[in-house]
């Protein structure tokens, strides 16, 4: 099949070695826009903390971290940090654009690989996901999990060929990749190359191919079975920190299965639901957003593939198995829904063919001009709404305000690094001037989002006391350990942001801007 890339292309001859570059540098300038439009803040709230791991320079705690975290991503950053001692910042504004732009290469990769798809067919399907709102938003600061999912894309894409040396080595060291570069991605590819091979076992189907696929994957699975079993039985040695958590939160985790939720339980700043309706709201609000602009081609464009069928379902019950069963659901189940733009993508360029291919009366031949007006507009609104995202750094510097801010979905987009921009220079100077007054005998106390400033501009030897959405259980958990001196960082004036006020019997001491330093008086908690 063929189809004819726009005129503005000119005469470029594509061939599968360029496509994968060109996909790569398409992802790549995309994600390079808000990193420009933000200039030197930082984008998206986890940022802060791969800033705080490349200042700590710590790749494993220790022996039990190199199973049980996810430090593909730091391997590679921290020794880059260590080498050029450039701002943490400015490193990672090149970091998450080239992650994105190997995304953007394996999404042309899997088509080309695993579901034969031209390379025109498939440098249209890079460009596609590049532009969508739910991969941007995994780019934006999920980028252990975006590297995870690039790699699972390439791994995915020498399913085919394992039966030579070549493609069982390469899909065997991709597939152990994984494991170490990110949680998720690991459990999408052991569910989908077992559930293959098992479905091909219960047809009566299995080959040598089947055979070597099962060999090639034993490594990730034995590293993933040590992972899981050191998760559920920690190693008792864990670094002595400067860090106390106030335990204000209920993360809802099921018979100690931390992988498992009930969501009509949990309570902290993302997930936090008065009932069933209420998840069932944000749910299906986020799917809309999400998706429902190009549905339609979804729907028109679904056809069967072994391991797209696999990825798909999980990420399906990922997504909406809180909805079936609240009270015992995966994780996260917002971040399962942003991963379906991965499969999502492939249907809906299908969708885009087969709309196409009417058009021409039944030939195959694939041309963008010939699409309707209405498939069109379809295409141009997903686009929209991805281009508006990727502005968002101007909408935060000039309205405080990012996109979507839709009611109910906005806390699932991290588009800030964790508060205003207008607000970052004042938590610097808030850091700095507090470093400077805290002892041994003194603590502050800091919301979540701003516990990663903290680490990263405070020294190690003061003490941090962090909640996420309880204040008071913070004072509380401070005064228990007696200290003497108790601090506070917020803003000055209501703006909106987590619902949290000044608890009683803290004063201002110190301003910037519209942070204040707050120090707590036990002789102004009766007078409150």
């Amino acid at each position: 099949m063929k189809f004819e890339l726009p005129r503005f292309f000119g005469g470029f001859k594509l061939t599968q070695r360029n496509a994968l570059l060109v996909c790569l540098s398409i992802g790549f300038f995309v994600r390079l826009v808000p990193e420009l439009l933000a200039f030197q803040l930082p984008i998206g709230t986890d940022t802060i903390y791969y800033a705080l791991v490349m200042k700590n320079g710590v790749v494993w705690a220790n022996w039990s971290s190199f199973f049980t975290s996810s430090w593909l991503l730091y391997a590679f950053i921290v020794p880059l940090y260590s080498l050029l001692q450039v701002d943490p910042f400015s490193l990672l504004k090149i970091v998450a654009p080239l992650l994105f732009g190997l995304n953007v290469a394996g999404v042309y990769w899997f088509s080309r690989k695993m579901l034969g798809w031209s390379v025109r067919m498939g440098v249209l399907t890079g460009v596609f996901f590049a532009l969508q709102l739910a991969s941007l938003r995994i780019s934006w600061d999920l980028l252990r999990n975006a590297l995870g999912l690039g790699i699972l894309l390439f791994a995915f894409s020498y399913v085919k060929d394992v039966n030579s040396n070549r493609g069982f080595v390469l899909f065997a060291s991709l597939s152990l990749l994984i494991v170490f570069a990110h949680e998720y991605a690991a459990v999408i590819l052991l569910f989908s190359i077992i559930g293959l091979v098992v479905w091909r076992l219960v047809k009566r189907q299995v080959s040598a191919e089947s055979k070597r696929l099962l060999l090639g994957i034993l490594p990730a699975m034995f590293v993933f079975v040590i992972g899981i079993f050191l998760r559920s039985y920690p190693v008792q040695n864990a670094p002595a920190t400067n860090i106390i958590g106030a335990g204000d939160t209920f993360d809802g985790k099921v018979g100690g299965l931390f992988f498992l939720v009930n969501y009509l339980n949990v309570n902290n700043s993302v997930d936090s639901y008065a009932n069933y309706w209420a998840l069932a709201l944000n749910v299906a609000l986020l799917f809309v957003v999400l998706f429902l602009s190009y549905l339609f081609f979804v729907v028109r464009g679904f056809f069967r593939s072994d391991v797209l069928d696999f990825w798909t379902a999980l990420l399906f019950v990922g997504a909406f198995g809180c909805l079936i069963i609240p009270f015992s659901a995966l994780d996260l189940w917002h971040r399962w829904m942003f991963m379906l733009v991965y499969p999502f993508t492939f249907y809906a360029v299908n969708g885009l063919r087969k709309v196409s291919s009417k058009f021409r009366e039944g030939k195959t031949r694939f041309s963008l001009n010939i699409l309707s007006k209405k498939a069109m507009s379809i295409v141009l609104i997903t686009f929209v709404l991805g281009c508006i995202y990727l502005a968002t750094p101007i909408l935060m510097t000039h309205t405080g305000e990012s996109l979507p801010s839709t009611t109910l979905t906005s806390k699932y987009f991290s588009v800030g690094p964790s508060l205003p921009y207008e607000d970052v220079d004042g938590v610097k100077q808030a850091m700095s001037w507090l470093d400077g007054q805290m002892t041994t005998v003194s603590s502050v106390i800091l919301q979540y989002s701003f516990l990663f400033w903290g680490q990263l501009y405070l020294d190690t030897s003061h003490t941090i006391v962090y909640f996420d959405i309880n204040a008071h259980a913070a004072v509380n958990t401070a005064l228990n350990h007696s200290f003497s001196m108790i601090f506070f960082i917020w803003w000055n004036q209501p703006i909106g942001w987590y619902e949290i006020s000044v608890p009683n019997g803290f004063v201002s001491v110190q301003d910037f801007g519209r942070i204040s330093v707050y120090e707590y008086k036990i002789g102004n908690v009766s007078g409150s």
